[in-house]
């Protein structure tokens, strides 16, 4: 009898994981602290220079790569040789066109305030790889949202993105009514490609640190009113109870998952919390992978 109630009470919890975060919800990585350094060897490929009038960027085509593997990557900042060696540490051996304009949101807002430049971009990379990208993801760290962002207004690359990983990177203004709150606008550009992924029709994953910010609201703010603007529930992750929970500096402090949209949130109150994130992209990556 006792052993019925404890497997009834397995069977229970069991469901209930199911149900709050689906059959085959995929498991937030570790983010422990991380060196990092060019490698010795570079990675295998080539690297190649591109740009749209004056933005600028570089496209790296792993030496593994075939034209039948139509998957195509866009990263927005973090220093080249760094996006190109987790690109390769994820295992991908797809294209990888990398953006690195500078530092601040604006930087990477302005030159895609111009609605063509993503589709642009693409091109510019098919003409040069002479294959179409079928398969485009997207991912960003810190500033980088800024580029995200805008290109998410225009539901033409909406419909073409199949993935946005976003590192500890969205942010935005607060409301003009003197509460701090995200700008619901600057929130909203979300949730289009956030519902389709609870739908299982794209993949979402936005994972934070809790860095607090004075003058714009932080990626925490920024996620908790994604989440309510969507009406998906977040839970708080107890200490240990997982390897990601386990990290002494920046362990897993709540996840909400529905569909393939991700939202998980990490420790960290410091500038190398924010860091551990583009640290642990190739993770994150394979996390969905294995979904």
């Amino acid at each position: 009898m006792a052993f019925q109630k404890k497997l009834a009470r397995q069977t229970l919890v069991g469901m209930a994981f199911v149900f709050a975060f689906g059959a085959s919800a995929a498991e937030p990585p570790p983010m422990p602290q991380r060196a990092i350094a060019r490698d010795e060897v570079a990675p295998a490929g080539r690297k190649i220079s591109l740009a749209d009038g004056d933005v600028k960027f570089t496209l790296f085509v792993p030496e593994a790569w075939k034209a039948s593997n139509a998957t195509l990557t866009v990263h927005f900042h973090t220093a080249e040789w760094f996006v190109i060696q987790e690109h390769t540490r994820r295992g991908a051996t797809h294209p990888l066109a990398t953006f690195y304009l500078g530092e601040g949101s604006t930087v990477y807002k302005r030159p895609f305030e111009d609605a063509e430049r993503f589709g642009r971009v693409i091109d510019l990379v098919e003409r040069e790889l002479s294959f179409k990208a079928k398969v485009i993801e997207v991912s960003s760290f810190s500033a980088g949202y800024g580029a995200v962002r805008e290109i998410l207004k225009q539901p033409k690359y909406v419909e073409r993105i199949r993935a946005i990983v976003l590192g500890d990177s969205m942010y935005a203004a607060f409301e003009t009514n003197g509460v701090r709150q995200p700008l619901r606008q600057q929130i909203q550009v979300w949730v289009p490609f956030a519902r389709a992924a609870m739908k299982g029709e794209k993949t979402f994953v936005f994972t934070y640190s809790a860095v607090p910010t004075e003058t714009y609201a932080s990626s925490s703010e920024c996620a908790r009113a994604l989440l309510a603007a969507l009406g998906v529930s977040q839970r708080s992750v107890e200490l240990n109870s997982s390897p990601a929970a386990s990290d002494k500096d920046f362990p897993l402090l709540s996840r909400a998952d529905a569909g393939n949209l991700h939202v998980w949130g990490y420790g960290g109150t410091n500038a190398q919390a924010h860091m551990t994130h583009p640290r642990h992209i190739a993770e994150v990556w394979r996390a969905i992978a294995l979904h």
